[in-house]
């Protein structure tokens, strides 16, 4: 059964995480079925502009005939390109749908947003057999935007790198500083809510750490709420476990988020995380976590003085979070879209016949 994993051409300084999820994916297949063979295929060109676009379309689709492929699965990104596969072989995995909630009332915004529905949710869902979605909440935003049978989508979730879970092997944390705690924050996209996090912190004594890409416009709130800050652009994998490694709480109060990766990282590494309490985070946080309403200043300054000042609570929420990450380990994960590979492979099945 040859199943053809569908990437994005990577760019030199850009976000590869899908694919990072996808190759852990791929690394557990032979243990679980030796009945999938894995390819994997790149866009020859960057998702910029309608003729690259089209390019990719028309090649994936030469690509996968050549290949007589059984199962096309788009990982992620691009999922335009099942405008050239045979719907009846192709799985869209969706990761999130918060492209779709960046744009203002604008004319040209209301433009941008109505073609990103059309060829990067509605035409994909339609022109797939199945749909996987990371969460329950992607699930039920993707049902809200295009009206589709529930029976279609599969919650198949995101997994925790092999690499984190490695990292956190014979991994002692260090004692956590009450007096002037490294915050760790990663990412700066409109989601991430940094106006509201950057205010909610005035007064607090601590340090935050930022590892994005800052606009002037946060630099300037930093100076204005008087934010002692460490700000790193990017950083490789080591340094990403070694900002881990080193702070004392995660921040991670989005507004929507498809999944939301630093989650379950911070909870592999046994670090106190405040997350939002709507959207994906819940889910994917588990029970007996800390979430804060992430429209409220004064919420998410009151969770981060709780996970500051009461110790008892902190290692409560620390532990509760080494028991949620089991759920995400990517044997498990691999072996639920094996499950639905073998399932695609007969042609006879219905798409009723099988249920998230």
């Amino acid at each position: 059964m040859k199943v053809i994993y569908l990437h994005r051409k990577p760019r030199q300084f850009g976000n590869f995480s899908i694919e990072s999820y996808f190759e852990d994916i791929r690394s557990y297949l032979p243990s679980i079925s030796k009945k999938v063979e894995p390819i994997v295929y790149q866009s020859p060109f960057f998702s910029d502009g309608i003729l690259p676009r089209i390019k990719n379309i028309l090649d994936a689709k030469k690509q996968t005939q050549n290949l007589k492929s059984d199962i096309n699965h788009i990982t992620g990104d691009v999922h335009f390109l099942t405008m050239g596969l045979n719907p009846k072989k192709t799985i869209l995995t969706i990761h999130d749908c918060a492209f779709l909630e960046q744009h203002t009332n604008s004319v040209k915004d209301k433009l941008k947003r109505k073609f990103l529905k059309t060829f990067w949710l509605d035409i994909p869902v339609k022109q797939s057999r199945f749909v996987t979605a990371v969460s329950e909440a992607t699930k039920n935003e993707i049902i809200k935007h295009t009206n589709c049978d529930p029976n279609k989508i599969i919650v198949i979730p995101t997994t925790i790198s092999p690499k984190f879970e490695e990292a956190s092997k014979n991994y002692i944390p260090k004692e956590f500083n009450s007096e002037k705690p490294i915050i760790l924050q990663l990412g700066a996209a409109f989601n991430k809510n940094l106006e509201r996090l950057f205010e909610s912190l005035e007064g607090i004594n601590c340090k935050l750490h930022i590892i994005a890409p800052l606009s002037e416009h946060h630099f300037k709130l930093l100076k204005r709420y008087k934010i002692d800050y460490k700000h790193e652009d990017k950083v490789s994998f080591e340094q990403l476990i070694l900002a881990y490694k080193n702070c004392d709480l995660v921040s991670f109060v989005s507004t929507i988020e498809g999944f939301g990766m630093p989650i379950i990282e911070a909870q592999t590494l046994s670090k106190p995380i405040i997350t939002s309490n709507i959207s994906s985070m819940p889910w994917v946080a588990g029970k007996n976590s800390f979430l804060v309403n992430p429209y409220s200043i004064t919420e998410i300054k009151e969770g981060i003085l709780k996970i500051i000042n009461d110790e008892n609570y902190r290692n409560e929420r620390v532990q509760n979070g080494l028991e949620n990450v089991k759920r995400f380990n990517p044997k498990t994960v691999a072996s639920q879209y094996v499950e639905l590979y073998e399932r695609m492979e007969d042609r006879k099945l219905g798409i009723r016949s099988i249920s998230s």
